[in-house]
């Protein structure tokens, strides 16, 4: 017989490591009747998002809450907990020919619980759609104590199947995810990317238009552009398609795609097996660490229509030369490093991009940012017209607002 685990492990100041779902729960429970702020935690990789966590904060960790509940590869349905990484759910449905198609950075660290509370998406939302739409259902510890679930965990449930999905992007101020449900799809037979260098955002922009047009179809489309350095006069400006399916399938869209360089007279490159995977790592370092202090991360959406013109909007906003990009095109989303910030001047340049994506019909989010900046940033820019709702929703389910209080925009 397997020993009993302790409901709860504290391994540090301030620091609680609940092994159950209920015990969680009870945690948060205590906090309310103290009035004590939690921040919820997985890996901690996205602790960036946000403004700081209050210093008394009580760091409610879901790493102990890592194993897979219920897996039917027939009803191609996962059900784990919070806690585990995405790697570790890959390599599960690996033995099946399965996965789960969310290709989020470091899914080697970063917890299942942390990607969904912090929105985090990848390059395969063109193919595959984002992560709501493969969540099926989820039970979640509220700020008063109570454990709910909606959804469920079979792919035709309906009831209550839109409630768990208030808690996708909410950075755990609405609830402390512990167990998600997803369906799953099977592993495609191939995956091939290729990348060719541009002139120019332009170009690059207008040849991405071309690779969606039927019967091409990418299952993730990226437009990089790098700043001059002091072995280039010029920027660069590099297209990576990825191409996923039935092998055969496969090799005709990429030899159409190849074709469609070859008129523009492009360079292009064929990335296959661990080549291929290792393009689109380096495309998803875009919203890695810093390598100094003195940078934003910003994260900008706007119609799929308007790619060009919000890229080129990062660009004519920033305050220093030095802008790296990474534009989604079909999805219309984008990460931007601005580097050598200053205070005043990533005032000023913030307000200016978000006029001009606002004419777009989009948004600005701050990212990361110093330390010192943090605070003094507008982060989430012009309040949601949801903001109602989710204060509501907040009042109801957390009343003592306990859950990372402060740090997001309820």
């Amino acid at each position: 017989m397997q020993q009993a685990r302790p409901p709860v492990h504290s391994t540090m100041t301030h620091e609680i490591v609940p092994h159950t779902a209920a015990a969680l729960a009870g945690v948060l429970r205590d906090a309310t009747n103290d009035r004590r702020p939690v921040t919820p935690w997985g890996a901690g990789l996205h602790q960036y998002l946000g403004y700081a966590a209050a210093p008394e904060a009580l760091q409610l960790s879901t790493r102990a809450l890592n194993r897979i509940i219920e897996y039917n590869p027939a009803d191609l349905t996962l059900t784990t907990e919070a806690g585990i990484t995405l790697d570790d759910v890959r390599r599960t449905l690996a033995t099946h020919r399965q996965w789960l198609p969310w290709d989020p950075p470091a899914p080697g660290t970063a917890t299942i619980g942390g990607l969904l509370a912090s929105g985090a998406g990848g390059p395969l939302r063109l193919g595959y759609g984002s992560p709501r739409d493969w969540t099926l259902g989820m039970r979640v510890a509220l700020g008063d104590g109570r454990l709910v679930k909606s959804g469920g965990r079979v792919v035709k449930n309906v009831a209550g199947y839109d409630l768990h999905k208030l808690h996708l992007g909410a950075l755990g101020t609405l609830g402390v995810i512990v167990e998600v449900t997803f369906k799953l799809a099977p592993l495609p037979d191939s995956m091939t990317t290729i990348t060719v260098e541009c002139d120019d955002l332009a170009q690059a922009c207008r040849l991405a238009a071309q690779l969606r047009e039927r019967p091409l179809a990418p299952v993730s489309l990226a437009i990089v552009s790098e700043p001059a350095n002091g072995n280039a006069a010029r920027g660069s400006v590099l297209l990576a398609a990825r191409f996923a399916g039935a092998a055969g399938g496969v090799a005709r869209q990429i030899s159409a795609a190849l074709s469609i360089a070859a008129l523009h007279n492009l360079n292009a490159s064929t990335h296959t097996g661990d080549l291929d995977t290792s393009v689109w790592r380096r495309i998803s370092t875009i919203g890695a660490p810093p390598d100094h202090d003195r940078t934003l991360l910003l994260r900008v959406g706007v119609p799929p229509s308007a790619l060009h013109d919000a890229m080129n909007a990062l660009q004519r906003h920033a305050p220093g030369d030095s802008v790296r990009i990474a534009g989604h095109a079909g999805v219309g989303l984008a990460h931007a490093w601005w580097q050598e910030i200053e205070a005043h001047a990533a005032m000023r340049a913030l307000d200016g991009l978000r006029a001009s994506l606002g004419n777009l019909g989009g948004y600005a989010v701050v990212e990361r940012a110093p330390e010192a900046l943090r605070a003094q940033l507008n982060l989430w820019g012009p309040s949601p017209a949801a903001l109602p709702l989710m204060q509501a929703l907040r009042q109801r389910w957390d009343p003592a607002g306990i859950l990372n209080r402060g740090r997001f925009i309820v």
